[in-house]
């Protein structure tokens, strides 16, 4: 019965994971931050906590830090209070 429940549980997680999603965001060097704050703060119910670890692709902040998607770009902002927009899709290139 164990093995049905946790088998019960990686479903749904690998479910939940498949619908955490990124959103978009303004892009380049002349993105401001303001309409990235407002974008974020729209779409941060999308964030799931799963999102921070789910396989993402990779962008580039205007800080020069790659983050693992928009939801982590987003967390950083709105969270920690970053002054950070995303600068394009992909790892930076000092990265």
């Amino acid at each position: 019965m164990k093995v049905f429940w946790n088998t019960i549980l990686v479903l749904v997680f690998s479910v939940w994971a498949v619908f955490a999603v990124d959103f978009p965001l303004p892009t380049g060097p002349g993105a401001r931050l303001q309409e990235t704050k407002v974008k974020c703060m729209e779409n941060i119910n999308e964030c799931w906590f799963i999102s921070y670890f789910k396989p993402s692709e990779p962008i580039c902040g205007s800080d020069q830090v790659t983050y693992s998607g928009e939801c982590h770009l987003c967390y950083k902002i709105i969270y920690e209070g970053l002054n950070i927009t995303k600068l394009y899709d992909g790892p930076c290139e000092n990265s």
